[in-house]
């Protein structure tokens, strides 16, 4: 099994000095904008280091029209 690493420092390793706000990354984590998905263990979310940003398909619709 990879090893998983909180969500704030996965986006640190991603965006670096412009990572985003926790709240955005928890509404990312429940809108499903992580992939692989990050699991909730206890209180926090945790996903694998290799994990992508993804966009909302509903937010690709929204510009092309």
């Amino acid at each position: 099994m990879p090893r998983l690493i909180p969500v704030s420092e996965w986006a640190l390793l991603v965006f670096g000095d412009h990572k985003p706000h926790p709240s955005t990354l928890l509404r990312w984590v429940h809108d499903r904008r992580i992939q692989p998905q990050p699991k909730k263990i206890g209180r926090a979310y945790f996903v694998d280091p290799k994990a992508e940003y993804v966009e909302a398909e509903c937010d690709l619709l929204e510009r092309t029209m």
